[in-house]
């Protein structure tokens, strides 16, 4: 096939295709605040783990588990607000932790 046949179909083609965006967001039903609200349950997630640093192997184990179990059992939820009130509550259960693991280890 001559150059500028090719050309032409990989135009046309790229003009038929929709945004790399837009074909995630549809894909999944989800919303551009959907997407960003996992990113933070995602950097929430990691900040647990690395907090965990310096601990007991047990202490650790045990609140890793915990942490893990909490992310999956509301893994799918779709609900905006209720992801926004869990990623919150997240905060400060693991900020509270954190104060009670600080003051155990200051004994």
């Amino acid at each position: 096939m001559p150059l500028p046949t090719l050309a032409l179909r990989a135009i046309h083609r790229a003009s038929q295709a929709k945004p790399a965006s837009k074909r995630f967001f549809e894909a999944d039903g989800l919303s551009l605040e959907h997407f960003l609200a996992r990113r933070r349950a995602i950097a929430l997630y990691r900040e647990i783990i690395r907090s965990l640093k310096g601990l007991n192997k047990t202490d650790a184990h045990e609140i890793r588990q915990w942490a893990r179990s909490d992310f999956e059992r509301y893994r799918g939820e779709k609900d905006l607000e209720k992801i926004k009130s869990l990623i919150t509550s997240g905060k400060h259960q693991m900020h509270s932790v954190q104060q009670s693991l600080m003051l155990a280890q200051a004994k």
